[in-house]
């Protein structure tokens, strides 16, 4: 365990605040820098980044947006592992804000996970603010985005790629080059006028739909299909320039609010190598579906004919309300040949209707849009470096995912355990905890793990039809059962043999999804849907993990004074991002659909 006064955190909040007002210039040159040498000895990486809002046309349409430096998608990470990590924020916004690192475990660091509520208190605005973690026992792909208000969904997302040593990359001589590939949904309107629909009885529930989506923040979409008078020219695709007969690795990292994807190049297989973070005995597939939250890296190789050939990012729309919103469920980029010039590309993907439909007849639906719904077979996908399963276990929890009408304002909320998740974001569970004798709140859904190295096992049980990708932080797990119906202990096959470890899983429609982990971070540690709309509505609970452990780290003097300034005048949650004036305003949203019938009761115990 870290000492609260180790030199680096000292440093970081000290000193690396003054030097992010007084060298405000060094943002270009930090954040752009190529990916940083190996050395020796562990460095302390540091990063500069100024919040703000302005407009942006990453599709072609116009829309008010918060980025960080003015870049979407934001700037990348990129570290050692081993190297000390140090950002330090600017919030120039006029609302508060604060930052997660996903994937990351932040042992020894629990409150810089950033979730307001939980670990701290949101960045008020017009103020700076210091997060400063160590990668020692993390690599691989992950991401950054906000964890305030729905702000990741208005442009705060960003790539983190922590590289293993070259003496331990298992992969070091598999792959000639790498990109990082960032896919997402995209909506046309801040997620502010989205809230205002979404959180009434005219929504029925439905959460908003995408307008389109997005690869490295990039996509087109057709003018003649936007809704309102919002300004639209013509965008531009991602673009992926390959070498002929060299091998690419592709970081791929979902940052959707919303939506699953089945990622494919057309007339190249991807061979699997990791998934969040845990490297695997490699797979190849022709399609990857990734779900909001989960990253992959796969190699691609560059043996086709030399032309262009279509990246997809198709949406699973099966498994989304229909509400009409004009989306076009294929995204796509390119990838040009070295030698094939910048022609459109013509190569087909792997659906292709062999007769068009019988006069009267619905065309046929995209298996993909399907497809993308699922995670990849869960007994296909084993660790590099094996583990057992974890056992026997000492806590286990049954989750019932449910949504349901609020009896007093008839809004249609998330449940777990027939809990809607309520927090106070400027009294963090982190800093109640320093009082042993504190009784939580039921709707702050605080589960306590109090035994070191006790193996924790989640049942979550989805009797509805929608899927929904969970994501818990401060942890690997292990997926040991995953599949439709009912699981019953002793009676449900489970995966045994070298599970896959990773930190978001999709819980299936009907069905449900097992996870497990040991309990030996002691921490704060959210378990939520990351379906950013679900958490709005209640989709969320927290484990309190080894009580006793935290109360004697003690919390950083600079984690308990941002609660001092307490919330804005007039804030009220769940109102989103709200652009200031003079920013793009946007028009109402599309109705939703008729409500859908209830689901039968599912039988169980």
């Amino acid at each position: 365990m870290k000492s609260l006064h180790s030199p680096r955190l000292s440093w970081s909040f000290a000193t690396a605040t003054v030097c992010a007002l007084a060298l405000h210039s060094v943002f270009v040159s930090v954040v752009r820098a190529d990916p940083p040498a190996f050395t020796t000895t562990p460095r302390n990486r540091i990063f500069f980044w100024k919040v703000t809002s302005t407009t942006l046309a990453p599709d072609g349409v116009t829309r008010p947006v918060i980025l960080v430096n003015e870049q979407y998608p934001g700037p990348k990470i990129e570290v050692n592992r081993g190297d000390s990590v140090t950002v330090v924020v600017e919030n120039a916004l006029d609302v508060p804000t604060s930052f997660h690192w996903h994937g990351l475990t932040m042992k020894g660091d629990p409150w810089y996970d950033g979730v307001p509520g939980m670990n701290q208190c949101p960045i008020p605005p017009g103020t700076n603010f210091t997060y400063a973690f160590g990668t020692d026992n993390v690599v691989g792909t992950h991401w950054w985005h906000a964890h305030f208000e729905n702000q990741y969904i208005d442009g705060l997302v960003g790539a983190i790629i922590i590289r293993d040593p070259p003496e331990t990359d298992p992969f070091l001589h598999a792959y000639d080059e790498e990109r990082t590939v960032m896919l997402t949904d995209w909506y046309h309107q801040p997620t502010g006028a989205l809230l205002t629909h979404y959180l009434s009885e005219a929504s029925n529930g439905f959460e908003p739909v995408p307008n389109s989506g997005l690869i490295n923040g990039k996509g087109v979409f057709n003018c003649a299909n936007v809704q309102g008078n919002l300004p639209c020219k013509e965008g531009e695709r991602a673009i992926l320039h390959f070498v002929p007969n060299r091998r690419y690795r592709l970081r791929i990292i979902n940052t959707s609010a919303a939506a699953p994807l089945l990622f494919s190049i057309d007339n190249h297989q991807l061979q699997v190598i990791e998934a969040d973070g845990t490297d695997l005995n490699p797979i190849m597939v022709d399609s990857l579906p990734i779900n909001a939250g989960q990253r992959y890296s796969v190699i691609v190789t560059s043996n086709q004919d030399i032309q262009n050939y279509w990246m997809r990012a198709e949406i699973g729309t099966a498994c989304m309300p229909k509400t009409p919103t004009n989306l076009d469920p294929v995204i796509l980029g390119e990838v040009r040949y070295q030698g094939a010039g910048a022609a459109t590309p013509t190569s087909q993907g792997r659906f292709v209707p062999k007769d068009p439909p019988e006069k009267g007849q619905p065309p046929p639906v995209n298996p993909a849009f399907e497809a993308a719904c699922h995670d990849l077979d869960l007994y296909s996908l084993h660790p590099l470096k094996p583990q057992p399963i974890l056992e026997p276990i000492t806590n286990s929890f049954l989750i019932r995912i449910q949504f349901k009408k609020d009896p007093e304002d008839h809004i249609i909320r998330g449940y777990l355990n027939d809990i809607t998740f309520s927090g106070d974001a400027w009294n963090p569970t982190i800093l109640q905890n320093l009082n042993q004798s504190t009784m939580y709140g039921i709707n702050q859904h605080v589960m306590k793990i109090e035994r070191r190295d006790a193996v924790v096992q989640i049942i979550l049980d989805n009797s509805l039809g929608g899927q929904h990708p969970f994501h818990l932080h401060g942890h690997t797990f292990q997926v040991v059962a995953q599949g439709q119906g009912f699981y019953e202990e002793g009676k449900t096959p489970i995966n045994a043999v070298n599970p896959i470890r990773r930190d978001t899983a999709t819980v299936p429609g009907h069905g449900f999804t097992v996870i497990r982990f040991k309990a030996d971070n002691p921490g704060v540690w959210s378990l939520h849907c990351h379906i950013e709309w679900h958490v709005t509505t209640g989709l969320v609970m927290q484990f309190v993990e080894l009580p006793d452990e935290l109360r004697a780290m003690g919390i950083p003097k600079h984690i308990s004074k941002l609660c001092e300034t307490g919330p804005p005048k007039g804030f009220k949650a769940h109102t989103g991002f709200v652009p200031p004036p003079g920013l793009l305003q946007a028009p109402p949203p599309a109705p939703a659909p008729a409500p859908a019938p209830a689901p039968a009761p599912k039988k169980g115990p």
